[in-house]
């Protein structure tokens, strides 16, 4: 199994992650794949077809570089509601994926669906299509791949979802030829250095080009009282006081009747394409309609973004106090073992305080941006280390031998020393919260990554004597080991 897991933080300011799609008919392995690309159990794999109806979106660990990928429903051909909902949504991860894979079923060739899916992948050309045969293991791969030329797709990469052959070099492929052509594009609006990027997003309706409108002042996106009615991210820049700011929105009008709420409910990818392009995210929560669980996934995805994060709950206006109570209680139990998140209460529509976002925007830009010094990582690795003391591995302490910064946005602290591999995720949240505290960040969490220094007196690795080579020459002349 040819496995690669990318583990560390880069070592600069954080690009924007590509979006990979997976597409396909029904059980023919996408959550399967996903699963194993996210090093998770997110997507529920299941022999039955069409069990996985709504999009998953989680961060890819194989592979050289991270990477967003969505898993969405399977493609159906009759006309069934449905599977016209699924359609959809794979319609709408093509239009906002830098690279689509598309999974087909090795075992049962290229059925009449997949002829189908491909004519509408290939109506996409400005997307590129990886064809990737699952399920072919123990089958010649040559004549496997042969039956799926007719799709009039790429080359097939034939992979094993399940076990993981050829997963890595397929992923490896699709990243390196995605970063070149992302490399080749050009935002459209040339951000000034040092100003900070915010994004607003949330749910469909909870009032978040409102919420732009007040900050900026006037309207420079149009609001209607309907959900989904943004589409594409877009910059507004502005200034509040004497320093200039960047807004990012998912705006962009569409017509009334082209709105499906059931779709909408899970078109995430241009959430991610703000979230990414800034330093700071604001999430905004509708207090009206509690915490739901799209709330939860959101959060978590910004989260695992490593983006400065606060979070905004809207429509506070109107309610009883009984309601509020209730409302508190509830985001105190969902969210506060996150610690420093600020969380703010709202009303967008009426402007009621909207007046601490921007300060809290610069805190949280600053947090984002914190340049930590080596010598100051070092004194509080230190004085981290003597406070509480890493656990014994045998006979043998780990040792923090010394850290120093690998970058920004979120900050992250890149660790050396003996033994690091072992050091447990407990331990691990102790460092990362120590040094939270001890910068004064707020809504940001420091990422580290352990570097652990090779033992120059660990005993080489015995060598079976089945990999030895046993042909010998002496004195020129080659002669057999084993000879009798």
């Amino acid at each position: 199994m040819d496995e690669q897991y990318y583990t560390e933080q880069p070592p600069t300011i954080e690009a924007a992650k590509p979006i990979i799609s997976i597409v396909g008919r029904p059980n023919v392995g996408k959550s399967t794949l996903y699963n194993r690309l996210t090093r998770s159990r997110d997507a529920i794999v299941d022999d039955r077809p069409g069990v996985t109806r709504d999009r998953m979106v989680g961060v890819g660990r194989v592979g050289a570089n991270p990477y967003w990928i969505v898993d969405t429903g399977g493609i159906e051909s009759d006309n069934e509601e449905i599977h016209s909902l699924m359609r959809d949504q794979v319609e709408f991860a093509l239009q906002d994926s830098d690279a689509v894979i598309f999974i087909v079923d090795g075992r049962d060739g290229a059925t009449a669906v997949d002829i189908e899916i491909a004519k509408q992948l290939r109506q996409k050309p400005q997307i590129t299509v990886y064809l990737a045969v699952n399920k072919a293991e123990g089958l010649d791969r040559a004549l496997v791949a042969s039956d799926f030329y007719q799709l009039g797709l790429d080359q097939p990469s034939i992979i094993s979802g399940k076990n993981g052959d050829g997963v890595v070099r397929l992923l490896n492929r699709v990243l390196s030829e995605t970063e070149g052509r992302r490399q080749a594009e050009n935002d459209g609006y040339a951000i000034p250095e040092g100003v900070a990027k915010l994004a607003i997003v949330g749910r469909p309706n909870v009032g978040k080009s409102t919420l732009l409108n007040t900050l900026v002042g006037e309207e420079r996106v149009v609001v209607y009282d309907m959900p989904g009615t943004t589409r594409d991210s877009i910059h507004v820049p502005f200034k509040f006081g004497e320093k200039e700011y960047v807004l990012i929105d998912t705006a962009g009008m569409r017509k009334k009747s082209r709105i499906d709420d059931r779709v909408e409910r899970f078109s995430v990818m241009k959430t991610l394409r703000a979230v990414e392009l800034a330093q700071v995210v604001a999430i905004v929560l509708d207090a009206r309609d509690g915490i739901v669980d799209q709330d939860n996934r959101l959060i978590n995805l910004v989260f695992e973004s490593g983006r400065s994060l606060m979070i905004l709950v809207n429509k506070w206006d109107g309610m009883s106090g009984y309601e509020r109570d209730q409302v508190r209680t509830q985001i105190d139990r969902k969210f506060g073992h996150m610690g420093n998140i600020p969380i703010e209460f709202i009303s967008a529509k009426l402007a009621k305080g909207v007046d601490v976002i921007m300060p809290l925007v610069d805190r949280l830009y600053e947090s984002a941006m914190t340049n930590m010094g080596t010598g100051r990582i070092n004194r509080i690795l230190k004085h981290a280390e003597e406070k509480r003391n890493p656990p014994m591995v045998g006979n043998f302490r780990i040792k923090m031998k010394f850290g120093h910064q690998g970058g920004m946005n979120p900050p992250h602290v890149v660790i050396h020393g003996n033994q690091l591999d072992k050091l447990p995720q407990t331990y691990q949240r102790y460092l990362s919260n120590t040094f939270e505290r001890e910068f004064d960040l707020i809504g940001t969490k420091v990422r580290l990554s352990f570097k652990t220094s090779e033992n120059p007196y660990k005993p080489a690795a015995k060598v079976s004597r089945k990999s030895k080579d046993h042909v010998k020459y002496r004195g020129g002349r080659r002669s057999n080991s084993s000879k009798k």
